[in-house]
């Protein structure tokens, strides 16, 4: 009962934010635009940013979030984030039939999960579909294993591994049209991984699968081309794809990016994930062993592309709660706990202006607390239930904080306020404007490139300052009237 408790708490915290929070600059104000024509221009095939093709991201997600938005309204925060809410669901499910509750738990209070878990990203039901595809592919190989006897296992139904083979390819299928191609590098990956671990390949018909997993993504992605034409297929297959894998080596980041950043991709469960793995390096346990290889299958294809980016390697996240949950290390836990401790207390003394508040301190305060508690009472899920504690705290007092600072209220705010036809307003390295309170005329602003402002003269200019030398010809005869800050960043407003 207690842990049904934790995990339907665990749910609860992430369904606090939706109810006042705004989407963030960023992606997600970006899939508001895109979600937004979709509905205004009926490009719903092929969605379009600023009438243009959308070719960063497949569709999948962004019908969702359209189809939602006929009974939420095209201005519901909970239709964007209600796929990332069946994800997150599903998601802990599959991880209670994996192996327990506990590992829900774990992948549940990771900081880049139940982050993910309430934003209009796609990435926490991309996933979802790869932990089905990998539970899928484990599933496959110790029914195809030859040896089940030896394990103490009993024999196998007849066709249950291709059946498994083509279910998980059905499932990559998914992943790839919910956010791209790295779905069946990461499965193609497992799989020769695996392969080479227990030095076999299994016997079985592998077309229905590879079928599969090329048709699917197929039944769009051909008519996409086709009405996207010559330049969507150069920016899907060149730009988005061929390009973010083999400009790897001009990459400012080296391919040891993510092994630096794995206390932070992994927080709070980095000691406690450290420590299963060699637990499980030690052990034969088929399941342990094939995570080991779902964790490579993730770092090592990642490692080695160009576009790095941390919330990439939630994808990793699934196969470390399982680890975790199967190997218990209470010192692991207490350091993670005293960590936790040690920073919020150096945040008290160095909290950076302007979040010198007293919302942010109490955060910190409640972040101390509820490490010593999990400290002193020092069971498996102390680490998590801290994080949750805090997790609500934030949901619940953070969120206002975050709609003044890091969304598009204030930047919509300035613009009313000039009192202007929208089609005279033109926003120039500017995200675009989307709030649940915006006014609906502002949809019709101009969202303008350098070489735009030869053919207008609007009346009214925003642009963020550092990018303002690029227009300073276009800036001539206006005067600043307004500034916001938006993501820490200084946007401008001009008017002549």
């Amino acid at each position: 009962m207690a842990r049904r408790t934790l995990l339907v708490l665990l749910f609860i915290s992430v369904l606090l934010t939706p109810f006042r929070r705004e989407l963030i600059v960023g992606d997600e104000t970006k899939y508001g635009e895109v979600v937004r024509e979709m509905r205004t221009t009926g490009a719903f095939f092929l969605p379009t940013l600023n009438g243009t093709p959308f070719t960063h991201k497949p569709p999948v997600h962004f019908w969702l979030i359209d189809l939602l938005t006929f009974p939420l309204g095209l201005y519901s925060t909970w239709a964007f984030v209600i796929p990332s809410l069946l994800g997150f669901a599903f998601l802990l499910w599959l991880l209670t039939r994996m192996r327990d509750w506990l590992a829900a738990f774990v992948c549940g209070t990771s900081v880049l999960v139940w982050g993910s878990a309430q934003t209009a990203r796609m990435d926490i039901s991309f996933t979802a579909f790869l932990t089905l595809a990998c539970w899928l592919l484990f599933r496959f190989f110790e029914s195809t294993d030859p040896r089940p006897a030896e394990r103490g296992e009993g024999g196998r139904r007849p066709g249950e591994g291709p059946r498994h083979l083509l279910y998980a390819s059905i499932a990559i299928a998914i992943a790839t049209l919910i956010k791209g191609p790295m779905a069946p590098v990461i499965a193609l990956v497992l799989f020769g991984l695996e392969c080479w671990r227990r030095r076999r390949m299994p016997r079985a018909n592998y077309l229905p699968a590879l079928a599969a997993l090329i048709l699917i993504p197929l039944l769009w992605l051909v008519p996409a081309i086709l009405l996207g034409g010559n330049s969507y297929a150069h920016d899907v297959i060149v730009k988005q794809t061929v390009g973010r894998a083999f400009s790897t080596w001009v990459h400012k980041e080296g391919p040891w990016f993510y092994l630096v950043h794995s206390p932070l991709d992994l927080f709070p469960w980095f000691c406690a994930a450290i420590a299963a793995i060699v637990a499980a390096w030690k052990k034969n346990d088929p399941l342990d062993r094939f995570c080991i290889s779902w964790i490579l299958a993730v770092l090592l294809p990642y490692s080695l592309m160009s576009s790095k980016l941390d919330v990439y390697m939630m994808a990793m996240i699934p196969p470390v709660a399982i680890l975790v949950a199967g190997y218990e290390s209470r010192l692991a836990n207490r350091i993670m706990l005293a960590l936790l401790a040690i920073l919020g207390v150096a945040g008290l003394f160095r909290v950076p202006a302007p979040y010198d508040i007293a919302v942010v301190r109490w955060l910190l305060i409640v972040m101390i607390a509820a490490s010593i508690i999990g400290a002193i009472i020092g069971t498996r899920i102390a680490v998590g239930a801290a994080m949750l504690v805090i997790y609500i705290y934030a949901a619940i007092a953070i969120t206002p904080l975050a709609n003044e600072q890091a969304t598009t209220r204030p930047l919509i705010a300035a613009l009313s306020r000039q009192r202007v036809a929208p089609q005279e307003i033109a926003l120039y390295s500017c995200p675009q404007l989307w709030s649940r309170d915006m006014p609906r005329e502002l949809e019709h602003v101009q969202y303008v490139a350098p070489e735009d402002f030869a053919k207008i003269r609007p009346l009214v200019i925003a642009t963020a300052r550092k990018n303002a030398k690029e227009i300073a010809p276009a800036l001539a005869g206006y005067r600043v009237v307004d500034s916001v800050q938006m993501i820490g960043k200084m946007f401008d407003v001009y008017r002549r």
